[in-house]
């Protein structure tokens, strides 16, 4: 497989390599100044007497070793300069010897204080509260019904949010060729180190990828960006451009039983477009990805993947309408009652509903107020309660969805 590389790759790559370097040259730069001056100060007359000439000159040398170690090391006192706290002789010159120990002495206290500094750093880390800790979501066929959806994170943040997510208890993660940070999450999975068989991985091939060629060529080069050798789902990610059923869903029975792909999964399918899907492909189509909340209930569709001839997943995005659901009154009178937000409520009902949802968040905190959501236990009155809401709203829904035509 061929890797990719983009110019933030490149940069990433050379800054490290030149922070590689100036941390060898740092190490090793006070241990070569500390030689030559000490060389320097070291030579004496026979008589035991210092040259006046040569002590101004090792005066110089010794004031602009200060100045490179300063620069070298900032914030030490440099011990061989004048005013230091080693031990000098009558004449006011250190013996080399001591010079070397003292600077040897200053490189093991820096190393012991970088080392209390990455402790440090490490202690700072936010423990996970117990309240967070005794969650987990129930498992369907091996997909936690409960992850976490990266669509418009960036690099940095993306790989903020995996990272925090997955320390929180998080193991289902959801991102998209199209959502271009399939990297990122690799590179989070890979920092937390994670065991591959501890982590449901969920992406998507794009419409304009859907080619028989196509998916097999994107697929290779999604695993390669995500660092797999495998994905547990890899869903059709709009049933437009190049989709055609019998063609796409070849493909993607080929990366099946190649082990490449655990799953087959379509997304923003119709009722119509899954039975097609059914139909065609000879592998189970595991799952569906839509939009679906209170505002969006998807009735039809979840009924249809209920029936026993059929057993698709539903996986809910933006499951929380993009926060709308903070502004409906039935929402937020179930939340009074529980105690929680109306957010945690839309989450719970889905999960009533026995939808997997997979809502994004960035901060900690929202991060955690979804993952608390699992620990809200809605009763049959409120789900009638949540059932009864007539608004209807959908988000997503451009001009070619399939629901548009």
């Amino acid at each position: 497989m061929l890797r990719q590389q983009t110019e933030s790759d490149d940069r990433r790559d050379r800054a490290r390599a030149q922070s590689r370097r100036g941390g060898r040259l740092r190490k090793g730069l006070p241990f070569a100044v500390a030689f030559a001056v000490g060389f320097l100060l070291g030579k004496r007359d026979e008589d035991g007497q210092a040259d006046a000439e040569t002590d101004e000159e090792a005066g110089t040398l010794t004031e602009a070793a200060a100045q490179i170690r300063e620069r070298a090391m900032p914030g030490q006192t440099d011990q061989s300069a004048p005013g230091g706290t080693e031990s000098a002789d009558a004449g006011g010159a250190t013996d080399q010897p001591s010079s070397m120990g003292s600077v040897a002495g200053e490189q093991v206290r820096e190393e012991e204080r970088e080392s209390e500094a990455e402790g440090q750093a490490e202690s700072e880390t936010p423990e996970i509260d117990e309240e967070v800790a005794a969650l987990s979501p129930p498992t369907t066929h091996g997909m936690p019904t409960f992850g976490l959806g990266t669509y418009q994170m960036d690099y940095d943040e993306c790989v903020e949010s995996v990272r925090t997510a997955l320390r929180m208890g998080y193991r289902h993660i959801d991102t998209a060729e199209g959502y271009d940070n399939e990297d990122a999450v690799g590179d989070a999975v890979d920092e937390y180190g994670i065991g591959r068989e501890d982590l449901f991985l969920a992406t998507k091939i794009g419409p304009q990828n859907l080619d028989y060629d196509h998916v097999l060529t994107n697929a290779d080069e999604s695993l390669d960006r995500l660092g797999v050798e495998y994905v547990d789902l890899l869903y059709v990610h709009w049933p437009t451009g190049e989709y055609e059923a019998t063609d796409t869903l070849e493909a993607f029975v080929e990366l099946r039983q190649e082990g490449l792909v655990e799953e087959i999964g379509v997304s923003n399918f119709t009722v119509e477009l899954l039975e097609e899907a059914i139909e065609v492909s000879e592998e189970p189509i595991f799952a569906n990805q839509v939009e679906m909340h209170p505002l969006l209930p998807q009735t039809e569709l979840r009924q249809f993947c209920a029936q026993d001839d059929v057993d698709v997943e539903l996986v809910a995005y933006s499951p929380i309408a993009r926060g709308d659901v903070a502004d409906v009154d039935a929402l937020r009178a179930v939340a009074d009652k529980h105690d929680a937000t109306p957010q945690q409520v839309s989450l719970a009902w889905l999960r009533e509903k026995d939808v997997t949802a997979i809502p994004k968040a960035t901060s900690e905190d929202h991060l955690r107020e979804n993952w608390l959501s699992l620990g809200v236990e809605l009763d049959d009155e409120d789900v009638e309660k949540i059932d009864a809401i007539e608004e209807r709203r959908r988000l997503v829904d451009p001009d070619q969805a399939p629901w548009n035509q």
